[in-house]
């Protein structure tokens, strides 16, 4: 699926099918969200094989050559339930995950879907079939919609479970990259919302963030940054008090653009 960035950008759903709709929430509704819905719901879709056994090199390799997506683990029955608790907690599957965060990003219902032995859901209320390719274009419209990457910095190289040597080395930079990125606190929604308000060069109220879609509120932020930036850097070129000869200044038609999902680095 090819994603329109200039559709996403106006805030619009996007058709799926005559009765189904791909719905990207406001920044209203994600700071009105209960029980980690939204989190839960983007990280089934966009978390990878590798990147979630990372921290047991000596079967990374194994278990992404076996099940290359959570999809294709979802519809084995060990798998499903193992990975379902480990990721979601107690009791929970990656099916049932799948069915729920299918509901979320559409806004269906659960009970409207039938999952079958053949690695498909499907509706045929809404005249729908998931299957393994519908899969990969609802991950890649989520990672473009949320702007979801993977930290590579935790994410174990191809054929380290080769040999020990590798094993151990890979442990060890991964105990520590893992303490490293634990510590480090990302930025919250409500810290968001402030910064735009500051470097935005006019008032934008409250409201109207609310009203915003996460892309769009991502990518204004992402634009009034980079213009902010600019402008600083314009103070410093024409001030006496800097030798700014060597100085480049940034263009800004290059620098503000859509932030788009880099579908060749997909994992």
């Amino acid at each position: 699926m090819r994603i329109n960035y200039s559709y996403v950008i106006l805030g619009k759903d996007i058709p799926i099918n005559d009765k189904v709709t791909f719905h990207i929430p406001t920044i209203g509704e994600l700071a009105e969200a209960e029980n980690n819905d939204f989190s839960d719901c983007t990280r089934v879709f966009v978390t990878g094989v590798r990147e979630q056994f990372s921290g047991v090199p000596e079967q990374v390799d194994l278990i992404e050559e076996r099940f290359p997506s959570l999809w294709d683990m979802a519809f084995d029955d060990e798998m499903n339930d193992l990975v379902g608790e480990a990721m979601f907690g107690k009791g929970a599957t990656l099916l049932r995950q799948f069915l729920k965060a299918i509901s979320y990003w559409t806004r269906t219902k659960e009970e409207q879907y039938k999952i079958l032995s053949n690695k498909k859901i499907v509706s045929e209320e809404l005249d729908w079939i998931i299957d393994r390719e519908t899969y990969i274009d609802l991950s890649n419209l989520i990672k473009a919609v949320t702007l979801s990457k993977p930290n590579r910095d935790l994410i174990a190289p191809k054929g380290v479970g080769s040999n020990p040597r590798k094993i151990q080395m890979w442990k060890n930079t991964y105990k520590g990259r893992l303490q490293q990125a634990m510590k480090r606190k990302g930025t919250e929604l409500g810290d968001q919302i402030l910064q735009l308000e500051v470097f935005a060069p006019g008032y934008i109220s409250f409201a109207d963030i609310q009203g915003m879609t996460y892309y769009q509120f991502s990518n204004l932020l992402s634009a009034y940054t980079a213009k902010y930036s600019s402008e600083k850097q314009y103070q410093i070129y024409t001030s006496e008090k800097f030798d700014t000869k060597d100085m480049k200044m940034p263009d800004l038609n290059e620098e503000i653009k859509l932030i788009k999902f880099d579908e060749k680095n997909k994992d």
